[in-house]
């Protein structure tokens, strides 16, 4: 018998774990001591820590994206964790499908035998009927028949062979030569696809013969009793079909394709009933999309919220928008009053949305609230979805009531939320994607040789450095208190950024005035000089009221500085992920003892190396986005 220990199962889920207790589980059983990799496509936060907890107790390898990638992408992070752990074999399964030990051990053996085999079991429904054993699709017309329908003679060239995604094994030397599915699919006819890959590269399809899995069939894409199909089941597999289309036939083909195109979509409609049909806007909207997308050939085009990158320009902002203009799915636009209201672009991204209302003069604050009604009446008319990155848990003071229906009018637009950590909870009950925080490293290797020098200062051990605006709520006058209240204390504090109120400004100033160990720079720093004084402190003090994300803290990180922080849960995950050393915890209000203990430790202690920041890359950041955005534009 095979050695199973060179198997890992890949099984791709979405929603909560009732599929996979329920049929993983007896696979693993099965299989054992084969290697189960769950990845986890977010749907709600209860369901990622049941599915979480599931994993952890039944020893399975868990994969966590951020967002609902799609069932390719899914797969891809699945088989990378695989193969990462050893697996020579890879063998995918849908959480609502079981294999037992001697089919698993066919596929096995008849992919190591043909290591370019993609190799399938024949899929069995629920009843013991056979569901699937291997399609044959006319590149012609676009048709599917069951190979069991074949003539005597094998396919002509004209014909692909294909098997479906449900079960299916390769060995690790096909997978990495097919690079895995192709993400744009999202969902459905993927498989067909990766056949087509298969194929193209010498390799074959084959349904092994005593294997068979049973596959109870739309759990994952239907409720528990119901024939109707989702609404994204039409919309990817309409859509999908036309995109298979674009990418492996001639213009001649795609032509007979296009014209079949409105038959094929009845066709795949009827799958769900005709009782569905009482209630038609979901499935009949979801039909039309998938035929207007499937010809659509061009990038998402998303309108960000911010007018222009300048050079005081939160550098997160600036970062994003380069990184997106650099992938060919997505068109990035910035805002204008004019190109909100009239322009075209399919989604619109917001960070701050109060800023939009913001201005300086009473008159300038009407023409832009005037301004924000018509773009929002916009919004609602062509029904183009917000997305909304959640960086404060509530809004800010100061809004009029006007601003806060304004505010609540692109909250009902908003189709998708993107968070920055696990522990935001957004009041809309809307689809969420976890995209952390990306680092700041690569931002400030633009600056000018010139500066380079300050990187390598050594550092004051008794500089404790407070950068970014100051704000009541940032707790900057506890900082000055516990300093003031300590006259005997050995320290170095140093204040830059620029004041936001001027009660707190006039604050900073007498304490300056007051205690030589306080000193400030009151106006905006460049980035050059930001990195020069973050080089000069041995820790960055962020004496926070409440902090939930921040910038500055990465900020601090990425350039190698230890930091002292409020101790919450946010910041508890992100020092055990950063590594040890590089950030230090204080609880309620900032004490002098919280700030000497710091300075202490990390001169007695420093950290070694750089803090941990690769799961915080910007490609794979924009990748996030980029799904998110697509996902805000599904039925």
């Amino acid at each position: 018998m095979s050695d199973l220990s060179r198997v890992a199962v890949v099984v791709v889920g979405y929603g909560g774990p009732a599929l996979l207790e329920r049929h993983t589980a007896q696979v693993a059983g099965a299989l054992r001591p084969a290697r189960i990799v769950v990845v986890d496509n977010h749907s709600t936060d209860a369901n990622r820590a049941a599915v979480r907890a599931l994993c952890e107790r039944e020893g399975w390898t868990g994969v966590y994206p951020g967002t609902n990638t799609g069932f390719g992408a899914g797969c891809n992070l699945g088989a990378a964790a695989a193969l990462a752990e050893g697996a020579e074999v890879v063998l995918f399964l849908n959480p609502d499908a079981t294999i037992d030990t001697e089919s698993a051990v066919r596929l096995m053996a008849a992919v190591e035998a043909e290591p370019l085999l993609l190799a399938a079991p024949t899929v069995l429904g629920p009843d013991g009927e056979v569901a699937s054993a291997g399609l044959d699709l006319d590149l012609d017309t676009g048709t599917m028949r069951p190979w069991r329908r074949r003539t005597e003679q094998a396919p002509s060239a004209e014909t692909l062979p294909w098997v479906t995604g449900a079960c299916f094994a390769v060995t690790r030397e096909l997978w990495e030569r097919l690079a895995g599915f192709d993400e744009r699919y999202f969902l459905y006819w993927e498989d067909v696809d990766l056949c087509a890959r298969v194929r193209a590269f010498g390799g074959r399809v084959t349904v092994v013969d005593g294997a068979t899995a049973v596959h109870s069939g739309g759990g994952t894409q239907r409720a528990e009793g119901s024939r109707a199909k989702s609404p994204a089941y039409y919309y990817f597999n309409i859509r999908n079909r036309a995109l298979f289309a674009r990418t492996w036939l001639s213009q001649e083909r795609q032509r007979a394709w296009r014209r079949g195109a409105v038959g094929a979509a009845y066709e795949i409609l009827m799958r769900g009933g005709r009782r569905q049909l009482l209630h038609p806007v979901r499935p009949l909207s979801a039909v039309l999309q998938g035929l207007r997308d499937g010809y659509r050939d061009r990038p998402v085009r998303v309108m960000e919220s911010v007018r222009e990158l300048r050079a005081t320009t939160n550098p997160y902002i600036v970062q994003l928008v380069e990184t997106l203009e650099h992938r060919d799915d997505t068109d990035v636009l910035l805002f204008g009053f004019a190109r909100a209201i009239v322009g075209r672009y399919d989604v619109f991204h917001v960070h701050w949305p109060e800023l939009l209302m913001s201005a300086r003069t009473p008159l300038r604050r009407l023409a832009r609230r005037l301004l924000i009604t018509a773009f929002v009446t916009r919004l609602h008319l062509t029904r183009t979805p917000v997305v909304r990155t959640w960086h404060n848990l509530s809004r800010p003071d100061g809004l009029s009531r006007w601003d806060h229906r304004l505010l609540d009018a692109l909250e009902r637009r908003t189709r998708h939320v993107i968070r920055l950590t696990e522990q935001t909870a957004p009041p809309l009950a809307v689809p969420t994607s976890t995209i952390v925080h990306a680092h700041y490293r690569d931002w400030f290797e633009r600056i000018e040789p010139a500066f380079e020098p300050a990187f390598e200062a050594t550092p004051n051990p008794r500089r404790a450095l407070y950068f970014g605006l100051i704000k009541p709520y940032k707790g900057v006058e506890h900082l000055l208190e516990a300093v003031a209240d300590s006259p005997e204390a050995d320290l170095d504090v140093r204040l830059v950024g620029s004041p936001t109120d001027p009660a707190l400004e006039a604050r900073v100033r007498a304490a300056v005035a007051a205690d030589p160990r306080v000193s400030a720079e009151l106006s905006y720093a460049d980035d050059a000089t930001l990195a020069a004084e973050i080089a000069a402190a041995a820790l960055v003090v962020l004496p926070y009221k409440a902090m939930h994300n921040s910038g500055a803290l990465l900020l601090a990180l990425s350039l190698d500085t230890p930091v002292l922080a409020p101790d919450n849960e946010v910041n508890r995950r992100l020092s055990e992920e950063v590594g040890d050393g590089w950030i230090h915890l204080f609880e309620g209000t900032l004490t002098i003892e919280d700030l000497e203990r710091a300075l202490k430790t990390v001169a007695a202690h420093p950290p070694s190396g750089r803090p941990d920041l690769s799961a915080r890359e910007w490609p794979e950041s924009a990748a996030l986005h980029a799904a998110a955005f697509r996902a805000a534009l599904l039925p």
